[in-house]
């Protein structure tokens, strides 16, 4: 079995390839901030992934970077910048966690993190 198939795996790089792609995105607005006539971004996929039924219908959740029309709020992007951060250490941690999984499964050395 290839580590790339766990579906616990697939899930995390997933998200961590959304939650970069959110960083990018609200980067960006940052840094239009001043630009006339520049609305703000967004990135859509948890609403999308809530309707997945399947692992195959999980396969084709991607997300989509939408223009809202709103005006660039300073302090609102600085705060999904921060949660999007926060959220970005989680999944990097739980996918730290399976491979270490992987490593004492693979080993049978149960000193993880090593």
């Amino acid at each position: 079995m290839n580590i790339s198939d766990n579906p616990q795996v697939k899930f995390l790089s997933k998200a961590l390839d959304v939650y970069m792609l959110r960083q990018k995105v609200t980067a960006g607005n940052i840094a239009n901030i001043d630009t006339e006539g520049y609305t703000k971004h967004q990135v859509k996929f948890e609403e999308y992934l809530q309707s997945a039924n399947s692992s195959e219908e999980f396969d084709q959740v991607l997300p989509t970077i939408e223009v809202t029309g709103e005006k660039v709020d300073l302090d609102a992007e600085m705060i999904e910048m921060s949660d999007t951060q926060m959220r970005v250490q989680m999944v990097t941690r739980l996918l730290r966690h399976q491979m270490d999984m992987v490593r004492m499964g693979i080993t049978g050395n149960s000193n993880l993190g090593s």
